[in-house]
């Protein structure tokens, strides 16, 4: 006998994707980091090291610059303003030459770079107050961060989880979660060996307005490893829930 259970819920998914939900909507989110040692626990971004959260205890003004002079498009921005709601700002890129917005962000969540139809040449920087909190990889177009912040007045449901690193390399994974005003929670863990690893919340985990997600790789048993994270929620309008 068909689950009809399930096809009703794909169904709802897919009416989602195609905004014919009201105040539902789906978020998509990948990382990778294809550096991860041995010393520490690092968040799988393409910055290095743990992100660096601290950044944003005040509103800041962001700046780009690339590493190719042939970068002359623009960064588009999504984050969230000092009360926690979604902004976006296009940052014109002058290649070598930094560019400095207007908008005060509070989080940054995502990030791409805009120029027709040809991606970036260099490795395209996003930093406030002089430290990196985006990085666009050459060639690929967008940032690649595991983290992510809920904005205000909305519930973001977590559906699924990944993760995964190249051949012969180990990893285990973490996903943290902060509530707002509170400490870093581990709320998924896992251990991959040169393969995926892949999780279904069939109870979806439950993010509240402007809590904090950050996926991290640790106890890797080698420099260099490459670990890449991939997570799908949706994104629901409190309102939407009386």
């Amino acid at each position: 006998m068909p689950d009809w259970g399930q096809y009703i819920l794909r169904d709802s998914y897919f009416s989602i994707a195609q905004g014919q939900i009201s105040d539902y909507s789906v978020v998509q989110v990948s990382g990778y980091n294809p550096d991860v040692d041995t010393a520490a626990s690092e968040t799988i971004w393409c910055g290095g090291g743990i992100y660096p959260w601290s950044v944003f205890d005040s509103v800041r003004v962001l700046t780009v610059v690339s590493s190719s002079a042939s970068d002359t498009g623009s960064v588009v921005v999504s984050g969230l303003d000092a009360d926690y709601n979604p902004i976006t700002e296009e940052i014109d890129c002058a290649g070598l030459t930094p560019t400095t917005g207007s908008v005060q962000f509070k989080r940054v969540n995502s990030a791409f770079y805009k120029n027709g139809a040809s991606n970036n040449v260099g490795d395209v920087t996003i930093t406030a107050n002089g430290n990196t909190v985006g990085l666009i990889q050459a060639g690929i177009g967008q940032t690649l961060s595991g983290i992510y912040t809920v904005p205000s007045g909305y519930t973001a449901y977590i559906l699924s989880g990944n993760f995964s690193t190249q051949k012969a390399k180990d990893a285990q994974v973490r996903f943290y979660v902060r509530l707002f005003g509170q400490n870093f929670l581990t709320v998924h863990i896992g251990e991959v060996f040169e393969g995926t690893y892949h999780y279904d919340f069939h109870a979806p985990v439950a993010m509240p307005e402007k809590s904090d997600l950050d996926v991290q790789g640790f106890l890797v048993e080698t420099n260099n490893t490459r670990i890449t994270t991939n997570f799908s929620m949706i994104l629901v309008k409190n309102d939407a829930l009386q």
